[in-house]
Protein backbone atom coordinates (compact mmCIF):
# COMPACT_ATOMS: atom_id res chain seq x y z
CA UNK A 1 0.00 0.00 0.00
CA UNK A 2 2.28 2.00 -1.34
CA UNK A 3 -0.10 5.04 -2.41
CA UNK A 4 -0.72 8.04 0.04
CA UNK A 5 -4.05 9.00 1.38
CA UNK A 6 -3.84 12.11 -1.17
CA UNK A 7 -2.43 10.32 -4.20
CA UNK A 8 -5.20 8.49 -6.75
CA UNK A 9 -5.58 5.09 -5.78
CA UNK A 10 -4.13 2.64 -8.61
CA UNK A 11 -6.44 1.07 -11.07
CA UNK A 12 -7.85 -2.12 -12.07
CA UNK A 13 -8.17 -3.06 -15.62
CA UNK A 14 -11.28 -4.97 -16.76
CA UNK A 15 -9.83 -8.11 -16.47
CA UNK A 16 -8.28 -7.73 -13.02
CA UNK A 17 -11.15 -6.73 -12.09
CA UNK A 18 -13.32 -9.61 -13.90
CA UNK A 19 -10.65 -12.27 -11.91
CA UNK A 20 -11.58 -9.99 -8.51
CA UNK A 21 -15.11 -10.62 -9.01
CA UNK A 22 -14.47 -14.38 -7.60
CA UNK A 23 -14.78 -12.69 -4.32
CA UNK A 24 -18.53 -12.44 -4.47
CA UNK A 25 -18.32 -16.59 -4.47
CA UNK A 26 -16.50 -16.08 -0.74
CA UNK A 27 -18.08 -18.48 2.12
CA UNK A 28 -21.61 -18.28 1.39
CA UNK A 29 -21.44 -19.06 -2.36
CA UNK A 30 -19.48 -22.07 -1.30
CA UNK A 31 -21.29 -23.44 1.90
CA UNK A 32 -24.38 -21.39 1.76
CA UNK A 33 -26.10 -21.74 -1.65
CA UNK A 34 -25.52 -25.68 -1.71
CA UNK A 35 -27.30 -25.46 1.39
CA UNK A 36 -30.24 -23.27 0.77
CA UNK A 37 -30.51 -25.26 -2.39
CA UNK A 38 -30.83 -28.68 -0.50
CA UNK A 39 -33.22 -26.81 2.32
CA UNK A 40 -35.59 -24.84 -0.55
CA UNK A 41 -34.88 -27.42 -3.32
CA UNK A 42 -34.48 -25.58 -7.04
CA UNK A 43 -37.28 -22.50 -5.96
CA UNK A 44 -35.11 -21.41 -4.40
CA UNK A 45 -33.34 -19.97 -7.34
CA UNK A 46 -36.61 -17.73 -8.13
CA UNK A 47 -35.97 -15.80 -5.05
CA UNK A 48 -32.21 -15.90 -5.64
CA UNK A 49 -32.22 -14.12 -9.10
CA UNK A 50 -35.25 -11.92 -8.47
CA UNK A 51 -33.65 -10.04 -5.00
CA UNK A 52 -30.80 -10.03 -7.81
CA UNK A 53 -32.44 -7.51 -10.09
CA UNK A 54 -34.44 -5.99 -7.64
CA UNK A 55 -31.74 -5.50 -4.97
CA UNK A 56 -28.18 -5.73 -6.11
CA UNK A 57 -28.72 -4.07 -9.36
CA UNK A 58 -29.46 -0.42 -7.78
CA UNK A 59 -27.18 -1.24 -5.22
CA UNK A 60 -24.03 -2.05 -6.90
CA UNK A 61 -25.31 0.64 -9.76
CA UNK A 62 -24.94 3.47 -7.21
CA UNK A 63 -21.82 2.65 -4.66
CA UNK A 64 -19.51 1.40 -7.20
CA UNK A 65 -20.39 4.64 -9.60
CA UNK A 66 -20.19 7.09 -6.76
CA UNK A 67 -16.97 5.06 -5.76
CA UNK A 68 -15.61 5.78 -9.32
CA UNK A 69 -16.93 9.26 -9.95
CA UNK A 70 -15.53 10.78 -6.17
CA UNK A 71 -12.51 8.22 -5.69
CA UNK A 72 -13.06 8.08 -2.20
CA UNK A 73 -14.28 4.97 0.06
CA UNK A 74 -17.47 4.82 2.16
CA UNK A 75 -16.05 6.55 4.91
CA UNK A 76 -15.12 9.33 2.63
CA UNK A 77 -18.25 9.78 0.95
CA UNK A 78 -19.92 9.74 3.81
CA UNK A 79 -17.61 12.27 5.95
CA UNK A 80 -18.54 14.80 3.02
CA UNK A 81 -21.69 14.64 1.82
CA UNK A 82 -23.42 14.13 5.20
CA UNK A 83 -21.00 14.64 7.60
CA UNK A 84 -22.97 13.86 11.00
CA UNK A 85 -23.60 10.33 9.41
CA UNK A 86 -20.24 9.79 8.80
CA UNK A 87 -20.31 7.38 11.93
CA UNK A 88 -22.41 4.99 10.12
CA UNK A 89 -19.91 4.41 7.59
CA UNK A 90 -17.55 4.16 10.90
CA UNK A 91 -20.77 1.35 12.19
CA UNK A 92 -20.47 -0.70 8.93
CA UNK A 93 -16.90 -0.87 8.91
CA UNK A 94 -16.12 -2.35 12.43
CA UNK A 95 -19.47 -4.57 11.62
CA UNK A 96 -17.27 -6.24 8.78
CA UNK A 97 -14.46 -6.31 10.92
CA UNK A 98 -16.31 -8.43 13.47
CA UNK A 99 -17.05 -10.50 10.47
CA UNK A 100 -14.00 -10.79 9.06
CA UNK A 101 -12.66 -12.23 12.46
CA UNK A 102 -15.43 -15.20 12.62
CA UNK A 103 -14.19 -15.72 8.63
CA UNK A 104 -10.43 -16.11 9.63
CA UNK A 105 -11.58 -18.79 11.80
CA UNK A 106 -13.85 -20.71 9.49
CA UNK A 107 -10.99 -20.43 7.09
CA UNK A 108 -8.78 -21.80 9.46
CA UNK A 109 -10.83 -25.15 9.69
CA UNK A 110 -10.70 -25.60 6.04
CA UNK A 111 -6.66 -25.62 5.97
CA UNK A 112 -6.78 -27.92 8.80
CA UNK A 113 -8.67 -30.05 6.84
CA UNK A 114 -6.82 -29.51 3.54
CA UNK A 115 -3.65 -31.08 4.98
CA UNK A 116 -5.30 -33.86 6.88
CA UNK A 117 -7.13 -34.82 4.06
CA UNK A 118 -3.68 -36.37 2.83
CA UNK A 119 -3.59 -38.59 5.73
CA UNK A 120 -4.29 -42.42 4.98
CA UNK A 121 -6.56 -43.67 6.49
CA UNK A 122 -8.29 -40.68 6.42
CA UNK A 123 -8.26 -38.94 10.46
CA UNK A 124 -12.15 -38.75 10.71
CA UNK A 125 -12.57 -42.65 9.85
CA UNK A 126 -11.55 -43.65 13.62
CA UNK A 127 -14.12 -41.39 15.22
CA UNK A 128 -16.93 -43.77 17.28
CA UNK A 129 -20.68 -43.49 16.00
CA UNK A 130 -23.57 -42.77 17.52
CA UNK A 131 -22.49 -40.65 20.41
CA UNK A 132 -25.36 -38.33 22.01
CA UNK A 133 -24.85 -35.04 23.54
CA UNK A 134 -26.77 -33.93 26.11
CA UNK A 135 -27.22 -29.56 26.40
CA UNK A 136 -30.03 -28.51 28.07
CA UNK A 137 -33.29 -28.48 26.35
CA UNK A 138 -31.35 -30.19 23.43
CA UNK A 139 -30.15 -33.48 22.63
CA UNK A 140 -27.92 -33.73 19.58
CA UNK A 141 -26.86 -37.34 18.59
CA UNK A 142 -23.52 -37.56 16.58
CA UNK A 143 -24.92 -40.15 14.10
CA UNK A 144 -21.63 -40.97 12.17
CA UNK A 145 -17.45 -40.50 12.80
CA UNK A 146 -17.25 -36.92 10.89
CA UNK A 147 -19.39 -35.25 12.76
CA UNK A 148 -17.81 -36.81 16.01
CA UNK A 149 -14.64 -36.23 14.41
CA UNK A 150 -15.19 -32.45 14.21
CA UNK A 151 -16.67 -31.63 17.31
CA UNK A 152 -15.07 -34.17 20.42
CA UNK A 153 -11.52 -34.39 17.96
CA UNK A 154 -11.12 -31.55 16.03
CA UNK A 155 -12.35 -29.26 17.71
CA UNK A 156 -12.19 -30.78 21.57
CA UNK A 157 -15.15 -28.98 22.00
CA UNK A 158 -16.10 -28.39 25.81
CA UNK A 159 -19.56 -29.14 26.75
CA UNK A 160 -20.24 -25.59 27.67
CA UNK A 161 -18.91 -22.06 27.37
CA UNK A 162 -16.55 -20.97 29.68
CA UNK A 163 -15.49 -24.30 31.19
CA UNK A 164 -12.31 -24.78 29.60
CA UNK A 165 -9.72 -21.98 28.11
CA UNK A 166 -7.21 -24.29 26.96
CA UNK A 167 -6.27 -23.41 23.62
CA UNK A 168 -6.00 -26.11 20.33
CA UNK A 169 -2.44 -25.88 19.02
CA UNK A 170 -3.59 -26.45 15.75
CA UNK A 171 -6.23 -24.25 15.18
CA UNK A 172 -3.82 -21.65 16.61
CA UNK A 173 -1.56 -22.41 14.11
CA UNK A 174 -3.62 -22.02 11.08
CA UNK A 175 -5.00 -18.71 12.52
CA UNK A 176 -1.59 -17.96 12.53
CA UNK A 177 -0.98 -18.88 9.17
CA UNK A 178 -4.14 -17.18 7.76
CA UNK A 179 -3.75 -13.96 9.11
CA UNK A 180 0.03 -14.33 7.40
CA UNK A 181 -1.01 -15.25 4.25
CA UNK A 182 -4.03 -12.26 4.34
CA UNK A 183 -1.09 -10.36 4.85
CA UNK A 184 1.05 -10.84 2.27
CA UNK A 185 -2.28 -10.42 0.14
CA UNK A 186 -3.09 -6.95 1.37
CA UNK A 187 -0.10 -5.04 2.97
CA UNK A 188 1.17 -3.86 -0.45
CA UNK A 189 -1.49 -2.29 -1.73
CA UNK A 190 -4.60 -2.45 -4.06
CA UNK A 191 -2.21 -2.43 -7.56
CA UNK A 192 0.02 -5.15 -5.66
CA UNK A 193 -3.50 -7.53 -4.96
CA UNK A 194 -4.31 -6.52 -8.84
CA UNK A 195 -1.51 -8.40 -10.11
CA UNK A 196 -1.64 -11.41 -7.59
CA UNK A 197 -5.00 -12.18 -8.95
CA UNK A 198 -3.16 -13.17 -12.17
CA UNK A 199 -2.20 -16.31 -10.34
CA UNK A 200 -4.66 -16.99 -7.56
CA UNK A 201 -7.68 -16.57 -9.53
CA UNK A 202 -6.57 -19.23 -11.99
CA UNK A 203 -4.97 -21.43 -9.77
CA UNK A 204 -8.77 -21.61 -8.00
CA UNK A 205 -10.58 -22.12 -11.20
CA UNK A 206 -8.35 -25.09 -12.22
CA UNK A 207 -8.84 -26.40 -8.90
CA UNK A 208 -12.41 -26.40 -9.15
CA UNK A 209 -12.33 -27.73 -13.08
CA UNK A 210 -10.37 -30.67 -11.27
CA UNK A 211 -13.02 -31.38 -8.45
CA UNK A 212 -15.80 -30.89 -11.27
CA UNK A 213 -14.35 -33.50 -13.59
CA UNK A 214 -13.01 -36.17 -11.33
CA UNK A 215 -16.86 -35.99 -10.07
CA UNK A 216 -18.73 -36.89 -12.22
CA UNK A 217 -16.07 -39.34 -13.84
CA UNK A 218 -15.32 -41.24 -10.76
CA UNK A 219 -18.62 -40.61 -8.42
CA UNK A 220 -21.28 -43.20 -8.97
CA UNK A 221 -24.41 -41.94 -9.30
CA UNK A 222 -22.96 -38.01 -9.36
CA UNK A 223 -25.77 -36.56 -11.97
CA UNK A 224 -28.71 -38.33 -9.56
CA UNK A 225 -27.05 -36.59 -6.33
CA UNK A 226 -27.14 -32.88 -8.21
CA UNK A 227 -30.90 -33.39 -9.48
CA UNK A 228 -31.96 -34.69 -6.08
CA UNK A 229 -30.66 -31.39 -4.64
CA UNK A 230 -33.72 -29.26 -6.81
CA UNK A 231 -36.37 -31.98 -6.66
CA UNK A 232 -36.25 -32.80 -2.47
CA UNK A 233 -37.34 -30.84 -0.19
CA UNK A 234 -35.15 -31.59 2.87
CA UNK A 235 -36.37 -32.98 6.00
CA UNK A 236 -34.33 -30.51 8.05
CA UNK A 237 -34.65 -26.62 7.88
CA UNK A 238 -34.07 -23.96 10.44
CA UNK A 239 -36.75 -22.02 11.81
CA UNK A 240 -39.83 -22.77 9.81
CA UNK A 241 -41.26 -26.52 9.04
CA UNK A 242 -40.31 -28.70 5.72
CA UNK A 243 -41.77 -27.64 2.62
CA UNK A 244 -43.06 -29.87 -0.24
CA UNK A 245 -45.41 -27.51 -2.23
CA UNK A 246 -43.68 -25.10 -4.93
CA UNK A 247 -46.32 -22.69 -4.59
CA UNK A 248 -45.83 -22.77 -0.55
CA UNK A 249 -41.95 -22.38 -1.01
CA UNK A 250 -42.33 -18.95 -2.73
CA UNK A 251 -44.89 -17.99 -0.26
CA UNK A 252 -42.22 -18.70 2.78
CA UNK A 253 -40.63 -15.65 3.80
CA UNK A 254 -37.68 -17.95 4.87
CA UNK A 255 -36.94 -18.37 0.92
CA UNK A 256 -36.78 -14.79 0.78
CA UNK A 257 -34.57 -13.96 3.70
CA UNK A 258 -31.86 -16.73 2.68
CA UNK A 259 -31.92 -15.57 -0.37
CA UNK A 260 -31.30 -11.85 0.54
CA UNK A 261 -28.81 -13.36 3.03
CA UNK A 262 -26.88 -15.18 0.62
CA UNK A 263 -26.52 -11.70 -1.62
CA UNK A 264 -25.79 -9.25 1.30
CA UNK A 265 -22.84 -11.06 2.42
CA UNK A 266 -21.47 -12.39 -0.73
CA UNK A 267 -21.29 -9.09 -2.54
CA UNK A 268 -20.47 -7.18 0.53
CA UNK A 269 -23.65 -4.58 -0.51
CA UNK A 270 -23.47 -2.78 2.62
CA UNK A 271 -19.98 -3.78 3.94
CA UNK A 272 -18.34 -0.82 2.42
CA UNK A 273 -16.82 -2.98 -0.49
CA UNK A 274 -18.15 -1.58 -3.39
CA UNK A 275 -17.95 1.74 -3.22
CA UNK A 276 -13.67 0.62 -2.80
CA UNK A 277 -14.19 -1.54 -5.56
CA UNK A 278 -15.60 1.71 -7.68
CA UNK A 279 -12.42 4.29 -6.54
CA UNK A 280 -9.92 1.39 -8.34
CA UNK A 281 -11.41 1.49 -11.64
CA UNK A 282 -10.98 4.33 -14.40
CA UNK A 283 -14.04 6.90 -14.52
CA UNK A 284 -15.10 6.05 -18.07
CA UNK A 285 -18.46 5.42 -18.90
CA UNK A 286 -17.87 2.25 -20.32
CA UNK A 287 -15.61 1.05 -17.62
CA UNK A 288 -18.24 1.91 -15.19
CA UNK A 289 -21.13 0.37 -16.89
CA UNK A 290 -19.64 -3.11 -17.51
CA UNK A 291 -18.04 -3.40 -14.29
CA UNK A 292 -21.30 -3.76 -12.18
CA UNK A 293 -23.01 -5.95 -14.91
CA UNK A 294 -19.62 -7.74 -14.78
CA UNK A 295 -19.84 -8.69 -10.81
CA UNK A 296 -23.53 -9.20 -10.61
CA UNK A 297 -22.95 -11.68 -13.74
CA UNK A 298 -19.87 -13.45 -12.03
CA UNK A 299 -22.25 -13.43 -8.55
CA UNK A 300 -25.22 -15.26 -10.53
CA UNK A 301 -23.16 -17.94 -12.07
CA UNK A 302 -20.35 -19.11 -10.04
CA UNK A 303 -22.40 -19.99 -6.91
CA UNK A 304 -24.02 -22.81 -10.12
CA UNK A 305 -20.80 -23.63 -10.80
CA UNK A 306 -19.90 -24.44 -7.42
CA UNK A 307 -23.24 -26.15 -6.81
CA UNK A 308 -22.14 -28.81 -9.69
CA UNK A 309 -18.41 -29.58 -8.62
CA UNK A 310 -19.98 -30.33 -5.45
CA UNK A 311 -22.69 -32.30 -5.94
CA UNK A 312 -21.36 -35.25 -7.09
CA UNK A 313 -20.01 -35.57 -3.14
CA UNK A 314 -22.93 -34.37 -1.65
CA UNK A 315 -24.94 -37.69 -2.03
CA UNK A 316 -25.48 -39.11 1.18
CA UNK A 317 -26.82 -35.55 2.54
CA UNK A 318 -25.58 -36.52 5.71
CA UNK A 319 -27.29 -32.81 7.07
CA UNK A 320 -27.91 -34.10 10.45
CA UNK A 321 -25.78 -34.31 13.76
CA UNK A 322 -24.69 -31.53 16.41
CA UNK A 323 -22.87 -28.86 13.83
CA UNK A 324 -25.76 -29.27 11.26
CA UNK A 325 -28.58 -28.40 13.54
CA UNK A 326 -26.88 -25.77 15.95
CA UNK A 327 -27.30 -22.12 16.04
CA UNK A 328 -25.33 -20.00 15.20
CA UNK A 329 -23.04 -21.62 12.65
CA UNK A 330 -22.96 -20.54 9.01
CA UNK A 331 -25.34 -22.10 6.62
CA UNK A 332 -23.72 -25.18 5.20
CA UNK A 333 -20.65 -25.43 6.98
CA UNK A 334 -21.77 -29.00 7.99
CA UNK A 335 -21.73 -30.32 4.19
CA UNK A 336 -17.90 -29.01 3.97
CA UNK A 337 -17.33 -30.52 7.02
CA UNK A 338 -19.46 -33.65 7.60
CA UNK A 339 -21.18 -34.42 4.50
CA UNK A 340 -18.32 -34.47 2.03
CA UNK A 341 -15.83 -36.23 4.19
CA UNK A 342 -18.23 -38.94 5.11
CA UNK A 343 -18.44 -39.12 1.22
CA UNK A 344 -14.88 -39.50 0.99
CA UNK A 345 -14.72 -42.08 3.33
CA UNK A 346 -17.88 -44.33 2.19
CA UNK A 347 -16.81 -44.39 -1.49
CA UNK A 348 -12.85 -44.08 -0.97
CA UNK A 349 -12.14 -41.18 -3.24
CA UNK A 350 -8.72 -40.09 -3.74
CA UNK A 351 -7.21 -37.82 -0.75
CA UNK A 352 -5.50 -35.31 -3.47
CA UNK A 353 -9.57 -34.50 -4.82
CA UNK A 354 -10.84 -33.84 -1.16
CA UNK A 355 -7.71 -31.67 -0.81
CA UNK A 356 -8.29 -29.52 -3.64
CA UNK A 357 -11.73 -28.85 -2.94
CA UNK A 358 -10.50 -27.42 0.37
CA UNK A 359 -7.97 -25.93 -1.40
CA UNK A 360 -10.38 -24.44 -3.27
CA UNK A 361 -12.47 -23.16 -0.21
CA UNK A 362 -9.22 -21.44 1.41
CA UNK A 363 -8.61 -19.40 -1.60
CA UNK A 364 -11.91 -18.90 -2.59
CA UNK A 365 -12.03 -17.62 1.27
CA UNK A 366 -9.16 -15.68 1.37
CA UNK A 367 -9.93 -14.17 -1.53
CA UNK A 368 -13.09 -12.70 -0.20
CA UNK A 369 -11.46 -12.00 3.47
CA UNK A 370 -8.77 -10.17 2.32
CA UNK A 371 -10.61 -7.78 -0.15
CA UNK A 372 -13.13 -6.82 3.00
CA UNK A 373 -9.71 -6.45 5.00
CA UNK A 374 -8.27 -4.16 1.93
CA UNK A 375 -11.13 -1.94 2.02
CA UNK A 376 -10.95 -1.88 5.71
CA UNK A 377 -7.33 -0.49 5.67
CA UNK A 378 -7.73 1.51 3.03
CA UNK A 379 -10.76 3.59 4.37
CA UNK A 380 -8.67 4.28 7.71
CA UNK A 381 -5.47 5.00 6.59
CA UNK A 382 -6.25 8.46 5.85
CA UNK A 383 -7.07 9.02 9.40
CA UNK A 384 -3.30 7.61 10.74
CA UNK A 385 -1.73 10.36 12.49
CA UNK A 386 1.60 11.46 10.14
CA UNK A 387 3.24 10.59 13.37
CA UNK A 388 2.72 6.79 12.99
CA UNK A 389 3.07 6.95 9.38
CA UNK A 390 6.50 8.31 10.13
CA UNK A 391 7.38 5.62 12.46
CA UNK A 392 6.70 2.64 10.10
CA UNK A 393 7.68 5.03 7.09
CA UNK A 394 5.70 2.60 4.81
CA UNK A 395 2.20 1.17 5.03
CA UNK A 396 2.94 -2.30 4.15
CA UNK A 397 5.03 -2.25 7.47
CA UNK A 398 2.03 -0.40 9.57
CA UNK A 399 -0.18 -3.34 8.40
CA UNK A 400 1.55 -5.85 10.05
CA UNK A 401 0.73 -5.10 13.65
CA UNK A 402 -2.89 -4.46 12.03
CA UNK A 403 -3.05 -8.36 11.21
CA UNK A 404 -0.95 -9.58 13.98
CA UNK A 405 -3.77 -7.58 16.31
CA UNK A 406 -6.38 -9.61 14.40
CA UNK A 407 -4.60 -13.00 15.11
CA UNK A 408 -5.05 -11.89 18.80
CA UNK A 409 -8.38 -11.13 19.21
CA UNK A 410 -8.97 -14.46 17.54
CA UNK A 411 -7.11 -15.99 20.35
CA UNK A 412 -10.67 -17.13 22.07
CA UNK A 413 -11.41 -18.58 18.62
CA UNK A 414 -8.88 -20.99 18.96
CA UNK A 415 -9.61 -22.81 22.81
CA UNK A 416 -11.61 -25.57 23.42
CA UNK A 417 -14.57 -23.32 24.26
CA UNK A 418 -14.04 -21.35 21.03
CA UNK A 419 -16.93 -22.58 19.26
CA UNK A 420 -19.35 -21.17 21.55
CA UNK A 421 -18.04 -17.78 21.17
CA UNK A 422 -18.06 -18.27 17.56
CA UNK A 423 -21.72 -18.99 17.05
CA UNK A 424 -22.80 -16.36 19.57
CA UNK A 425 -20.79 -13.43 17.65
CA UNK A 426 -22.02 -14.93 14.13
CA UNK A 427 -25.72 -14.89 15.83
CA UNK A 428 -25.49 -11.10 16.94
CA UNK A 429 -23.37 -9.35 14.87
CA UNK A 430 -25.98 -8.69 12.19
CA UNK A 431 -29.05 -8.00 14.41
CA UNK A 432 -29.20 -4.23 13.76
CA UNK A 433 -27.80 -4.04 10.53
CA UNK A 434 -31.44 -3.35 9.40
CA UNK A 435 -30.46 0.27 11.17
CA UNK A 436 -27.17 0.86 9.34
CA UNK A 437 -28.99 0.07 5.50
CA UNK A 438 -31.61 3.12 6.23
CA UNK A 439 -29.23 5.47 7.66
CA UNK A 440 -26.91 4.95 4.93
CA UNK A 441 -29.47 5.46 2.13
CA UNK A 442 -29.44 8.61 2.75
CA UNK A 443 -25.51 9.68 1.25
CA UNK A 444 -25.99 7.61 -1.23
CA UNK A 445 -28.97 8.94 -2.68
CA UNK A 446 -27.80 12.34 -1.99
CA UNK A 447 -24.25 11.59 -3.88
CA UNK A 448 -25.67 10.04 -6.92
CA UNK A 449 -28.37 13.14 -7.28
CA UNK A 450 -26.14 16.26 -6.88
CA UNK A 451 -23.65 14.48 -9.11
CA UNK A 452 -24.69 16.32 -12.61
CA UNK A 453 -21.44 14.72 -14.34
CA UNK A 454 -23.50 11.76 -15.16
CA UNK A 455 -26.58 11.18 -17.48
CA UNK A 456 -30.01 13.21 -17.22
CA UNK A 457 -31.66 14.36 -14.07
CA UNK A 458 -34.10 11.85 -14.79
CA UNK A 459 -31.65 9.06 -14.85
CA UNK A 460 -30.63 10.20 -11.45
CA UNK A 461 -33.76 10.36 -9.83
CA UNK A 462 -35.19 6.95 -10.77
CA UNK A 463 -31.92 5.11 -9.95
CA UNK A 464 -31.79 7.19 -6.87
CA UNK A 465 -35.50 6.04 -5.98
CA UNK A 466 -34.50 2.43 -7.12
CA UNK A 467 -31.86 2.49 -4.60
CA UNK A 468 -34.17 3.44 -1.82
CA UNK A 469 -36.79 1.00 -2.89
CA UNK A 470 -34.10 -1.64 -2.62
CA UNK A 471 -32.65 -0.16 0.83
CA UNK A 472 -36.17 -0.20 2.25
CA UNK A 473 -36.99 -3.33 0.82
CA UNK A 474 -33.55 -5.06 2.47
CA UNK A 475 -34.32 -3.57 5.62
CA UNK A 476 -37.97 -4.49 6.12
CA UNK A 477 -36.45 -8.04 5.48
CA UNK A 478 -34.56 -8.28 8.28
CA UNK A 479 -36.53 -6.57 10.73
CA UNK A 480 -39.03 -9.36 10.36
CA UNK A 481 -36.12 -11.91 10.51
CA UNK A 482 -34.99 -10.03 13.18
CA UNK A 483 -37.85 -10.46 14.82
CA UNK A 484 -39.25 -13.58 13.97
CA UNK A 485 -36.37 -16.24 13.99
CA UNK A 486 -33.54 -14.34 15.74
CA UNK A 487 -34.89 -12.89 18.42
CA UNK A 488 -36.89 -15.86 20.07
CA UNK A 489 -33.49 -18.09 19.88
CA UNK A 490 -31.20 -18.75 21.75
CA UNK A 491 -27.59 -19.98 20.86
CA UNK A 492 -26.37 -21.43 24.19
CA UNK A 493 -28.54 -23.27 27.45
CA UNK A 494 -30.47 -21.56 29.60
CA UNK A 495 -28.00 -22.04 32.46
CA UNK A 496 -25.25 -19.76 30.08
CA UNK A 497 -27.49 -17.64 29.15
CA UNK A 498 -25.23 -14.47 30.52
CA UNK A 499 -22.52 -15.25 27.37
CA UNK A 500 -25.88 -13.81 24.75
CA UNK A 501 -24.23 -10.15 26.68
CA UNK A 502 -21.18 -10.40 24.37
CA UNK A 503 -23.29 -11.00 21.66
CA UNK A 504 -25.44 -8.05 22.65
CA UNK A 505 -22.34 -6.00 23.18
CA UNK A 506 -20.85 -7.21 19.83
CA UNK A 507 -24.31 -5.52 17.98
CA UNK A 508 -24.16 -2.47 19.75
CA UNK A 509 -20.68 -1.57 19.88
CA UNK A 510 -21.18 -0.28 16.15
CA UNK A 511 -23.32 1.89 16.87
CA UNK A 512 -22.05 3.43 20.28
CA UNK A 513 -18.64 3.32 18.84
CA UNK A 514 -19.59 4.58 14.80
CA UNK A 515 -22.83 6.41 15.03
CA UNK A 516 -22.37 8.12 18.01
CA UNK A 517 -18.90 8.99 18.13
CA UNK A 518 -18.73 9.71 15.16
CA UNK A 519 -21.62 12.30 15.04
CA UNK A 520 -19.97 13.80 17.90
CA UNK A 521 -16.45 13.81 16.02
CA UNK A 522 -17.92 15.74 12.86
CA UNK A 523 -19.62 18.42 15.42
CA UNK A 524 -16.16 18.93 17.11
CA UNK A 525 -14.56 19.51 13.94
CA UNK A 526 -16.98 21.81 12.27
CA UNK A 527 -16.76 25.71 13.51
CA UNK A 528 -18.81 28.25 15.45
CA UNK A 529 -21.51 28.07 18.11
CA UNK A 530 -23.01 24.71 19.24
CA UNK A 531 -26.07 25.11 17.23
CA UNK A 532 -24.12 26.37 13.76
CA UNK A 533 -21.97 23.40 13.82
CA UNK A 534 -25.07 21.24 14.51
CA UNK A 535 -26.53 22.30 11.54
CA UNK A 536 -23.27 22.39 9.41
CA UNK A 537 -23.09 18.80 9.90
CA UNK A 538 -26.77 18.47 8.90
CA UNK A 539 -26.45 20.59 6.23
CA UNK A 540 -25.87 18.25 2.82
CA UNK A 541 -21.94 19.03 1.35
CA UNK A 542 -20.84 18.57 -1.89
CA UNK A 543 -17.91 16.14 -2.66
CA UNK A 544 -14.69 17.85 -3.74
CA UNK A 545 -13.70 17.36 -7.10
CA UNK A 546 -10.86 14.55 -7.59
CA UNK A 547 -7.24 16.15 -8.74
CA UNK A 548 -6.97 13.82 -11.29
CA UNK A 549 -7.25 13.64 -15.45
CA UNK A 550 -9.33 10.56 -15.63
CA UNK A 551 -11.48 10.46 -18.62
CA UNK A 552 -15.22 9.82 -18.61
CA UNK A 553 -17.53 10.10 -21.54
CA UNK A 554 -20.63 12.05 -21.74
CA UNK A 555 -23.61 10.74 -22.80
CA UNK A 556 -23.94 12.76 -26.16
CA UNK A 557 -20.38 13.04 -27.49
CA UNK A 558 -18.41 10.55 -25.63
CA UNK A 559 -15.24 13.20 -25.52
CA UNK A 560 -15.72 15.35 -22.78
CA UNK A 561 -13.71 14.63 -19.13
CA UNK A 562 -15.53 13.80 -15.53
CA UNK A 563 -13.52 16.31 -13.60
CA UNK A 564 -13.71 19.27 -15.97
CA UNK A 565 -14.41 21.84 -13.89
CA UNK A 566 -16.49 25.21 -15.62
CA UNK A 567 -14.22 27.91 -15.63
CA UNK A 568 -14.59 31.30 -17.83
CA UNK A 569 -13.50 31.95 -21.01
CA UNK A 570 -9.70 32.25 -20.69
CA UNK A 571 -7.71 35.42 -22.48
CA UNK A 572 -4.43 35.40 -23.57
CA UNK A 573 -1.62 34.48 -21.23
CA UNK A 574 -1.30 37.27 -18.37
CA UNK A 575 2.95 37.32 -17.85
CA UNK A 576 4.40 38.50 -14.09
CA UNK A 577 4.75 42.23 -13.80
CA UNK A 578 8.78 43.00 -13.58
CA UNK A 579 10.28 46.06 -12.72
CA UNK A 580 11.52 46.55 -16.74
CA UNK A 581 8.32 45.98 -18.24
CA UNK A 582 6.31 48.70 -19.69
CA UNK A 583 2.28 49.09 -19.21
CA UNK A 584 -0.17 50.21 -21.24
CA UNK A 585 -2.84 51.87 -18.49
CA UNK A 586 -5.31 54.07 -19.68
CA UNK A 587 -3.59 56.23 -22.22
CA UNK A 588 -3.91 59.96 -21.50
CA UNK A 589 -4.77 62.54 -24.07
CA UNK A 590 -1.28 63.73 -24.05
CA UNK A 591 -0.45 59.88 -25.16
CA UNK A 592 2.07 59.49 -22.76
CA UNK A 593 2.83 56.06 -21.46
CA UNK A 594 3.41 55.14 -18.10
CA UNK A 595 6.15 53.30 -16.31
CA UNK A 596 6.80 51.34 -13.74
Amino acid sequence: MAESADSDPPKWSLVQFALLCFYSVGFSGMTGFPFYIHNHTGMFLVAFYLLLVLICIPVCYVQIKLGSLYQRGLLGIFSHLVPILKGVAVALLLMTFFRCLTHGLELSYGLYFMFASLRQPFPWSDGHMNITIREPHTIYALTNSEDNFFVKSFLQRSDYIGTSTTLVWYILLCLLATWTCLYFMVAWGAATFGKILYIFTPVTFLTLTTVLIYGYVNVPGACDNLFSLFSQPSAYSTGSQSIGVISDQLGDPKVWIDSLDLHLFSLGLWSGILPTLGTHLRNKKMVMNLSWVILLVMHGMLPHLILVALAPYLGENKNEGWLANVKGVKPGLSFLFVTIPYSFEVQKLSPFISFCIYLMYFLLGLQHLSLHMLMIWENILPSVPKRVMIFFKRPSLMFAPVCFCCFLLSFPYASQCGIYLYMILRFYIDRLLFALVIFSMVPFIIGYVRQETLRMPIERLSMSLWYGLASLISACMLIYYFVMYVYQEAVVGYDQRWAEYIGWLASIAPFILGVILGAVHAIWKAEGTLQERILQCLKAGQLPEPAGSEEYTSAETGDTMINQVKTPLQGPEVQPLTPDVEVSIKPPENGEVARL
